[in-house]
């Protein structure tokens, strides 16, 4: 089994069927799903046994959170690879999974763009994405578990996802496994899904909770040359919004200026035509 994919789901019916159609669609057909949901009520359970025949495994009961009902999945899971695809979210296309896994995968951790909302608003996830990732690319951002495809093996040595995190474990998992841990990984520059966008990891609390936990992790792999080089990026950071706010004041002004330039202009007309 090359693939399993892991879907979560609490009182998100309307998610979970978007997500169903997207999943049951696909060309590609070497892969197992399973369905996690958090004991719902809203007909999501429901749903759920009608089409118990596309699911290699699912449950319906209370969990303690996001994390630990990904956890639930990656120990029942058997495929090579698992993905994240939860209640909302869908793959970009029907051949989406059959691009991924059109050649022999052998890294740890295959990645890709996520757009956010819809491929017509085009907003993509992470804004910035390399084939070669930096401790400072994944201390400023993470990789979209939608998009990523990880080795279910890497998962015995790294551990599970923190259920002591509430939003950001995907993102400390990534951390440890590529800082800590030497996974491998490969880029594959196209959209692989599109995230609902009222997602919580898209919140300011995201946020936050990866301020708190970027001080509990970092110090680990972070070196002297490497605090000096958080600085320069912060400097440059600083730098280019500088020059960007400077940018739109330029533009403001120019824009009051023509504006005063054609209503003087105006008046002087409005004179002349008085005049005459």
């Amino acid at each position: 089994m090359k693939l399993s994919i892991i879907t979560v789901n609490l009182n998100n019916l309307e998610g979970l069927k978007k997500t169903y159609e997207s999943v049951v669609s696909q060309t590609f057909t070497d892969y197992e799903w399973l369905v996690i949901d958090g004991g719902s009520t809203d007909g999501s359970r429901e749903f759920i046994e009608q089409h118990q025949d596309k699911f290699a495994y699912w449950c319906s009961e209370p969990d303690k959170g996001i994390y630990n009902a990904m956890n639930k999945g990656i120990v029942k899971a058997k495929g090579e690879y698992l993905n994240f695809m939860n209640s909302g979210d869908c793959f970009a296309s029907v051949e989406t999974l059959a691009g991924v896994f059109e050649k022999e995968r052998t890294v740890d951790i295959l990645y890709g763009y996520s757009c956010i909302g819809s491929l017509k608003k085009r907003i993509v996830h992470p804004t910035t994405m390399k084939y070669k990732l930096q401790w400072h690319d994944l201390y400023y951002g993470s990789l979209p578990h939608q998009s990523s495809f990880i080795k279910r093996e890497r998962f015995f040595d790294v551990g599970l996802y923190d259920e002591t995190c509430r939003i950001v474990s995907d993102w400390k998992w990534f951390v440890s496994a590529i800082l800590n841990y030497k996974a491998t990984y490969e880029f594959i520059p196209y959209i692989i899904s599109i995230m609902q966008d009222a997602g919580i990891s898209l919140s300011e609390k995201c946020s936050l909770e990866c301020q708190q936990q970027r001080g509990v992790i970092f110090p680990n792999y972070i070196t002297n040359d490497d605090i000096h080089d958080l600085r320069k990026i912060s400097i440059i950071q600083s730098y280019k919004l500088s020059r960007f706010l400077f940018r739109i004041v330029i533009v403001i002004a120019l824009r009051i200026k023509k504006y005063k330039q054609d209503n003087i202009y105006q008046r002087l007309s409005t004179k002349i035509e008085r005049l005459q």
